[in-house]
């Protein structure tokens, strides 16, 4: 599908790259860390003969401006800016993944201003895992540790930390299994090369190429700050203040996280459901994208 990308000037002026496809009631996206919008594209082709699909590209990433200060808590003022640029009203918002903690923020600063329903698809209140909380990142397994070697790998050597990033998001995981022997030393780029490359069924040469990143200096910071940010994040205590109907889609059996989450977050916020995505890691965009269209869209449409 060609999707037209439109520019819209932020409060601070920054230029922030969107798409507005379809008409009747809207459905805003917001897509995960690394993405820009043509990972919606199927998606958008598939909900807008029935909704009015938005999506947005956070800084850095597309078309959208770099700016310093880049981050989840920008990306939810980008997202209020766009909604009251289109003068969007009953939003439907979905944030999947990084966009989950870009809804968090949104709730935690605006509120649900003008927002009917929300769908958190494979996301989670907050990532590291500890203090006694084990719903997060990795299905429970993701410690302050790695997240602190995560910050130094995204700037030392970028193409290592995406190849391991896709890895486990794409490696459908049991959330009680024994991964230790699963994947490569967190360090060894030549196992993680060859990993992907079994996963994807493609060449070690084409596989390099593809994670070949080159990256300047603002651009690995920017990066940092999202996953900082992301990653840093702890939303738990917003949970109870989201006042409008929310779906909690999870991947089965998942990568990332897995159903123990969603049904947290289900328990936590007031009037919530889940519902699962099978046969799907994180990537279940990808991997499953009519059953994870098909959720969203009857929900969008279902009486509350």
């Amino acid at each position: 599908m060609q999707v037209e990308l439109l520019t819209a000037a932020a409060e601070d002026g920054a230029r922030v790259s969107y798409a507005d496809v379809g008409t009747g009631r809207p459905v805003v996206f917001v897509g995960g860390f690394g993405e820009d919008a043509s990972s919606a594209y199927r998606l958008i082709e598939t909900l807008s003969p029935s909704f009015r699909v938005v999506t947005f590209e956070h800084r850095g990433y597309g078309k959208s401006e770099l700016t310093a200060d880049a981050c989840v808590q920008r990306s939810a003022r980008d997202l209020r800016n766009l909604i009251e640029t289109l003068d969007l009203q009953d939003v439907a918002l979905v944030g999947y993944s990084m966009g989950g903690s870009v809804a968090f923020s949104y709730v935690e600063q605006f509120g649900v201003e003008r927002l009917n329903r929300l769908v958190l698809a494979d996301t989670a209140p907050k990532l590291i895992n500890e203090n006694g909380w084990n719903l997060g990142l990795w299905q429970g397994r993701y410690t302050r540790a790695d997240f602190d070697r995560d910050l130094e790998t995204i700037v030392d050597n970028p193409s290592l930390f995406h190849l391991s990033f896709y890895a486990r998001a794409a490696t459908k995981t049991l959330y009680d299994a024994d991964v230790s022997g699963l994947f490569p030393p967190n360090d060894d780029q030549e196992g993680w090369t060859g990993y992907v490359a079994k996963l994807t069924n493609l060449r070690e040469s084409f596989v390099k190429r593809i994670f070949a990143y080159r990256m300047t200096d603002e651009q690995k910071a920017c990066e940092r700050r999202y996953w900082e940010t992301m990653t840093g994040g702890d939303w738990l205590n917003i949970l109870p203040k989201i006042s409008v109907p929310t779906l909690c889609l999870y991947a089965d059996p998942g990568s990332f996280y897995y159903y123990a989450t969603a049904e947290y977050m289900a328990e936590q916020i007031p009037n919530a459901e889940t519902s699962a995505i099978p046969n799907a890691s994180h990537c279940c965009l990808k991997e499953n994208l009519d059953d994870f269209a098909s959720k969203i869209g009857d929900f969008c449409l279902r009486t509350l």
